[in-house]
């Protein structure tokens, strides 16, 4: 029952987010909220330094790559019953098809997903969340957010993170269970998030140290990379303002 409290309250705050015509706002009107986002971000760029990052730091002293490759890469493998749902939901029977067979293949013949073998067969991972499947259902992103602790957001994704983290399959073979979800879900997430900030971090200091306003770098990536996700019911794509490859800035 919870369960379902949690959901449907989720799912009436998503709701409420769909007042606007265009599921996004021009990018001179998205972040009215600015003088209250950026002392969110000093104080989420604090964390980050003092806190978040000497953790990574820690991480990748005590680990070598292909460790850190194994992780991320048996996190993924986990995740992938979450982009099942929303494909599901955003009605793409191909890429359910896919993201159903990589996480069969790798759980099985990838040793519970720490080897990508379906990805070396040609099902390349293309992961997605509620907040795109909003998106694909003309729910309007809302105004740009900086969450605290968290980073770079806006009501429509925020709420769908939230209800991703609750779709976990890891959280819910755990939540009946307070011994099974100490020992097991909480470990989990804390590794699970390590080794996604692993890879944050870097990004996150190639578009801030050498930045004039780090603010407002950020605030540029994240707003572009969502323009990438379309309304299905748009009469006309819109072309992406800007094309923001967080892999490749990551690569550089």
């Amino acid at each position: 029952m919870n369960k379902l409290k949690l959901l449907s309250a989720v799912a009436a705050i998503a709701l409420t987010s769909a007042c606007a015509a265009d599921i996004h706002r021009p990018i001179d009107q998205a972040d009215p909220y600015e003088s209250v986002n950026r002392k969110i971000f000093a104080f989420n760029d604090g964390f980050y330094e003092h806190i978040v990052f000497p953790i990574e730091r820690g991480y990748r002293k005590i680990t070598t790559q292909d460790v850190r490759d194994r992780v991320s890469s048996f996190v993924s493998n986990m995740d992938e019953p979450i982009s099942t749902f929303n494909y599901i939901l955003q009605l793409n029977p191909k890429a359910v098809a896919i993201s159903v067979s990589r996480f069969v293949i790798n759980s099985t013949l990838g040793l519970a997903g720490l080897f990508d073998v379906a990805g070396g067969w040609g099902l390349v991972q293309d992961q997605t969340s509620l907040g795109e499947t909003m998106a694909s259902w003309c729910i309007a992103d809302g105004p740009y957010l900086v969450v605290p602790f968290i980073g770079p957001s806006n009501p429509r994704n925020f709420v769908g993170s939230m209800a991703d983290f609750v779709a976990d399959p890891v959280y819910w073979m755990t939540y009946n269970d307070a011994n099974y979800s100490a020992k097991i879900s909480y470990p989990y997430t804390a590794v699970k998030y390590v080794s996604k900030l692993e890879s944050y971090m870097d990004l996150y200091n190639s578009l801030t140290k050498n930045a004039v306003d780090p603010y407002a770098a950020i605030r540029s990536a994240y707003l572009q990379n969502q323009r990438q996700v379309k309304c299905r019911f748009a009469e006309e794509e819109e072309t992406p303002l800007y094309d923001f490859d967080f892999d490749a800035e990551m690569e550089e």
